[in-house]
């Protein structure tokens, strides 16, 4: 079973988070669009829209935390060069971690309300900690940019995320990446 639940951002939040997460895409793409390129990615526009939502949907669980009271970091948003990046959780919540995966509405239209894992392979980068080993826990986000809120699910147990791992459809990213797809769960709204 999976949880869900929506963030509404209100106009103050969407001007603060929304502005925040464009610098961040623009600057973080220029230490890893490199790197990126190795793993078959070479569409800048994408890795800058992937960029925003990853960080509009890290804000949106946190938001959604804060609102229910709990103890909640907000998400890193220093700039790392590729060498120096980490697949360390996004957020800590109540003393654990929570790595937060984020895809757009547009993207879950096209393919699938799915979300994607680094699985490194010899010469692509690294591997998401979350895909072999680690613990904590994985929430996953679809970010509605137009109508400025996030539908949230989870948490699950990274155990549980990792018996339900699958390949992309996309053939060129099935080397790098493997994926935890939303058909594969019964939902239970909050």
């Amino acid at each position: 079973m999976l949880n869900y639940q929506r963030y509404q951002f209100d106009d103050d939040e969407w001007g603060f988070v929304h502005g925040a997460c464009e610098k961040f895409a623009r600057e973080e793409l220029e230490t890893t669009k490199n790197q990126r390129f190795r793993r078959n990615q070479y569409n800048l526009e994408k890795m800058m829209m992937d960029n925003i939502v990853g960080k509009i949907g890290e804000w949106a669980v946190c938001f959604q935390c804060w609102k229910e009271g709990h103890n909640c970091s907000e998400p890193d948003m220093e700039i790392y060069t590729s060498y120096n990046k980490s697949f360390d959780a996004d957020l800590i919540l109540e003393g654990q971690d929570m790595h937060v995966k984020s895809q757009s509405v547009e993207s879950a239209e096209r393919y699938g309300t799915s979300w994607t894992f680094q699985k490194g392979g010899r010469g692509y980068g690294h591997t998401d900690p979350i895909i072999s080993d680690g613990g904590g826990y994985g929430i996953f986000t679809v970010v509605d940019v137009r109508n400025k809120c996030v539908d949230i699910y989870g948490p699950l147990t990274t155990e549980e995320v990792r018996d339900k791992l699958r390949d992309p459809k996309l053939e060129r990213l099935k080397a790098t990446k493997t994926c935890l797809y939303l058909k594969d769960f019964k939902v239970s709204e909050l």
